[in-house]
């Protein structure tokens, strides 16, 4: 007999989890306060194009791949032309190679480019990327350079805060087995996983917001809806991305476990402005990394079929450190836009500005060792009750955590029911 389990969040982490049980047989309903699926993994279909909610890239060895492969999510997508990067440099977009060879330890800075192995990184774990960063060369712009690679690979704006073993893997990751940009944007995955939900009998409801999981040391019981009424569960994953409302969800000894969590995180964030545009006034640079500001502009449609022809999808962000959140980075965009695309305005199809977008609930931070000591999905203390999001689990950072701690989570609510059953039988 199947249990019913309650996945509350339909971000990837929580498609993820309602994905991985579904297919294992269990009864599953997965409840999403937003009246669309997929969290930041949503991408707006507007005239033909599919706008990602900032840049956007799937690390083809990260783990996250893998999972979603194996639930039989289609992914399609392309390598983006690194070879074609530029920098921007004193307000000059210059070709990226170009500021490489300006740097005096060059040959460092292209090693370190390539991150660390598993055994050199050992070294590092619960020490700063800024601490690493100043070992690879004390030349400025040799510095400068390896910053904004490890920026646009974490999306971590404060390298003091950032665990180097983390920063460095992550580095690996990009250079040794690159990156996708996906066909149809990121809501390809969204759908993918979606399908995968229903198909095996999960239901899905948007709009719906749960505001409280009733449970007691033993286990769970149901979950309490916003519009009040209550709904049985004899499992749930709770896959938001926000560790706060998550602490918010149960109580007891649970509460006070992830209340402490959320206590010390530092969410990353980055302001980011979406441009559609028919036609692009300029294919050059598809990449373009800041050197002395912490941007990052891409064109995914430079390679990716997210757009029609003739036109292209265009981020450009500035990545955030702690408490700049509301400062108005939109300015600084434009006149990035203004250099890179020429009189974009006028050849806009549509745009929208993001002033804080949450990319992650947590940094990989030093005070966690990375992931290493980020709380476990089955962290709660509660028989049945599973956390997943970005923020959790020992292994792998932004999607790649998310969609990870999601089958980890199915993993440990599918056991403990397991365990029920079993002990009921006995």
């Amino acid at each position: 007999m199947s249990s019913h389990v309650v996945v509350v969040g339909g971000g990837l982490a929580g498609l993820t989890a309602a994905a991985t049980l579904t297919r294992s047989g269990h009864s599953v309903t997965l409840f999403d306060g937003a009246s669309d699926l997929g969290g930041r993994a949503r991408s707006r279909q507007q005239h033909g194009f599919a706008i990602n909610l900032g840049p956007h890239a799937l690390y083809r060895a990260g783990g996250g791949r893998a999972v979603l492969r194996d639930l039989g999510v289609p992914i399609r997508g392309r390598r983006p032309r690194l070879d074609r990067a530029g920098a921007r440099l004193g307000g000059e977009h210059l070709p990226a190679a170009s500021v490489v060879r300006k740097a005096h330890d060059r040959r460092r800075v292209i090693t370190a480019m390539a991150g660390l192995s598993a055994r050199a990184r050992r070294e590092w774990v619960g020490r700063p990327a800024r601490e690493w960063v100043d070992t690879v060369t004390d030349d400025p712009a040799g510095r400068a350079i390896v910053e904004s690679v490890v920026r646009v690979a974490t999306y971590s704006a404060d390298l003091s805060l950032l665990d180097a073993a983390a920063a460095t893997a992550q580095l690996r990751l990009a250079s040794v087995h690159g990156v996708l940009y996906l066909h149809g944007g990121w809501s390809s995955l969204v759908d993918g996983l979606a399908d995968v939900v229903r198909s095996h009998g999960g239901r899905i409801e948007t709009g719906v917001r749960v505001e409280a999981v009733d449970h007691d040391d033993e286990g769970v019981h149901d979950v309490v809806l916003a519009d009040g009424r209550t709904h049985p569960a004899d499992a749930v994953v709770i896959a938001v991305n926000d560790p706060r409302r998550v602490a918010g969800l149960v109580r007891g000894a649970a509460a006070e476990r992830l209340g402490a969590v959320a206590a010390d995180v530092i969410p990353v964030r980055m302001a980011h402005l979406d441009v559609a545009l028919r036609p692009p006034t300029s294919r050059r640079f598809p990449n373009l990394l800041g050197q002395d500001e912490e941007t990052y502009l891409v064109m995914p449609s430079s390679v990716a079929d997210d757009s029609p022809d003739g036109t292209a999808i265009v981020h450009v962000g500035r990545y955030l450190r702690p408490g700049e959140e509301h400062i108005d980075h939109r300015p600084m965009l434009e006149g990035i836009l203004d250099q890179h695309q020429p009189g974009w305005r006028d050849h806009t199809v549509d745009a929208r500005y993001v002033p804080r977008s949450l990319v992650s609930g947590d940094h990989c931070r030093v005070a966690t060792r990375g992931p290493l000591d980020r709380i476990p999905a089955d962290g709660t203390g509660v028989p049945g009750l599973a956390v997943a999001g970005d923020w959790v689990g020992p292994t792998g950072m932004l999607a790649d955590a998310a969609i990870l701690s999601g089958a980890q989570a199915a993993a440990n609510v599918a056991a403990a029911l397991d365990g029920a059953r079993a002990r009921a039988a006995g």
